[in-house]
């Protein structure tokens, strides 16, 4: 016989051998002690955790010639022909390839028949969520009540895709992903026994590779078997894979810290000209960040961060040299940017603006500092107070999540509170029973938004009329002849209350409305228009922290 791969020579005989799946083994093997085995079984979960494999050693147990037992004895034929595929009582079905209904109404047909050698006769239906509607419909009564000798073993990665009445029909079991000490056992199992060489190194790389998929660890193990001539060192994983030394990311993550963009800029270059995948490199990059994560805000993690000891000393290093919030930042910079790449032909462009944003983000430091610095200039600038958002920057009042392109989580309330201008009035520092006309005109969008909520009717008309002045308790309203009919309704009881009382609610002080027709060609008084928002200190200094452009809005 020719060489067969090790995924397909080391897979698992006995449920003592399945790696990973204890609590699948232990209730499939009481099940069969105590005669309680069920007519469809669901084997469901990620790619390479055991499914079809523990289906054939189920297949076994139930028709060993020496059973059914908890485990097959692998000596009598029936075991030797489910292991070697050749039983005519374990039919294995694709249904990625037979995924009609005529090949189910065949199905039901064969099932009528007794076994030949076994007990059973075990239909293994491997990626069951690719049968048509018609298909899983033709099967959903046999699956019900099939023939007393027949078991059903359902195989998907896709559960999600069966329909409910199938589901409803089987008992229902979730492979897990393995768990990387485990494959790294069965992996240096596998070396030791076929007398190659491997440094434990490679075995976790291959292992953190596969994530959590057995058949995919075995599969790589045998490329770099193959690759490095009977040994397996780190840098044949390397190869194989496309991934670089952990030499690698730690420069990279010092070119980080160091805010040393063309460095890595050029250590980007120098891994395009070896043909590595800048994919794989970011994603672990990633990695290698969160492992930096790990040691500085944890203690005694170290059996969390799977390198050498002398490795953990430098990381340690780096990690205090970052700080907690830093890198943060840049695991959710380099997270975003992997998520990128998997839509764009350019993953290289993307990984360098990556790395130009990640220097940016160091010169303004983290966003903590950048709201502690806003907080102070707020605090030094009382005419923030009664500042309306809409006279900010470019983005919509009150969404935090626009800030710095999203990285800006939510603003402390300080900040929120001063941003929406005069929200409160009695928290902002307008009233005090005494306002000037120049102050109403500085609240006066914040009146019309609030108005807005109030009565929605009053604002329509009110939008047309300008505060003038304030004379004896009064808030003169000026509106032009051709809006006689706003000025009467500004007038009206209702709406005058609503107005007062938004007055009230924003500059504490208690004013009356007071409507009168102005010229059209009055000059509008000094500072009614507010001063002009791109020129404010204040704003300036937000839009250099955070971005984006001052604009003003008229209604």
């Amino acid at each position: 016989m020719g060489y067969v791969a090790l995924y397909r020579e080391w897979r698992p005989q006995m449920f003592s051998d399945i790696i990973g799946q204890e609590h699948i083994s232990r209730t499939l093997q009481n099940a069969i002690k105590n005669n309680r085995i069920a007519h469809a079984y669901l084997f469901c979960g990620p790619r390479g955790t055991g499914k079809t494999t523990t289906a054939k050693v189920l297949a076994k147990a139930l028709n060993c010639l020496n059973g059914p037992g908890a485990e097959p004895c692998n000596r009598c034929e029936n075991c030797k022909r489910v292991t070697e595929g050749n039983s005519m009582d374990v039919m294995e079905i694709d249904a990625a390839s037979n995924r009609g209904i005529d090949e189910i109404r065949d199905l039901r047909e064969k099932v009528k028949f007794t076994p030949t050698e076994g007990k059973f006769r075990i239909y293994i239906i491997d990626e069951v969520h690719m049968l048509t509607t018609e298909a899983f419909n033709a099967l959903l009564k046999t699956l019900e009540e099939p023939p007393g000798h027949v078991i059903f073993v359902l195989a998907t990665t896709e559960p999600h895709k069966i329909p409910l009445t199938i589901l409803s029909r089987c008992q229902r079991f979730d492979f897990r992903r393995i768990g990387l000490n485990d494959i790294i056992g069965r992996l240096r199992a596998v070396v030791d026994d076929i007398g190659v060489e491997a440094d434990e190194e490679a075995l976790g790389l291959i292992a953190r590779t596969a994530e959590g998929g057995m058949r995919d660890a075995l599969s790589i193990l045998d490329q770099c078997i193959s690759f490095g001539a009977g040994s397996v060192t780190v840098g044949d994983v390397n190869a194989v894979l496309g991934t670089v030394n952990t030499d690698i990311l730690t420069g990279m993550a010092e070119h980080l810290r160091d805010n040393n963009i063309t460095a890595g800029l050029k250590l980007v270059d120098e891994l395009v000209r070896q043909g590595k995948d800048i994919r794989q490199f970011t994603k672990d990059l990633v990695q290698y960040l969160r492992n930096l994560l790990l040691l500085e805000v944890c203690d005694n993690v170290d059996e969390l961060v799977p390198v050498s000891k002398e490795g953990l000393e430098t990381m340690r290093g780096l990690a205090s040299g970052f700080g907690k919030n830093r890198i943060i930042s840049l695991i959710e910079l380099f997270t975003s940017t992997e998520r990128e790449m998997k839509w764009t032909s350019q993953p290289r462009l993307i990984l360098e603006l990556a790395m130009i944003k990640a220097g940016d983000m160091s010169e303004e430091g983290d966003i903590t500092d950048r709201i502690a610095r806003l907080e102070k200039l707020l605090a030094q600038n009382e005419a923030v107070s009664t500042m309306t958002p809409a006279r900010f920057v470019g983005r919509e009042p009150g969404n935090a999540s626009t800030y710095a392109g999203g990285r800006m989580a939510a603003k402390p309330v300080s900040v929120r509170r001063e941003l929406n201008g005069t929200e409160n009035a009695g928290e902002t520092g307008i009233g005090g029973g005494e306002v000037s006309a120049e102050t109403i005109r500085k609240c006066w969008e914040d009146i019309l938004a609030r108005i807005k909520k109030v009565r929605m009717s009053a604002r329509a008309f009110l939008i047309e009329g300008k505060p003038l002045e304030i004379s004896g308790g009064n808030l003169v309203l000026g509106f032009p002849p051709e809006y006689g009919f706003h000025k009467e309704k500004v007038e009206q009881k209702e709406n005058r209350s609503a107005i007062e009382q938004v007055i009230r609610e924003v500059t504490g002080a208690e004013l009356k409305i007071r409507c009168k027709f102005i010229d059209d060609s009055a000059k509008e008084p000094a500072g009614a228009s507010g001063a002009n928002a791109g020129d404010d200190p204040l704003i300036e200094e937000a839009v250099r922290l955070f971005g984006g452009d001052v604009i003003e809005i008229q209604d």
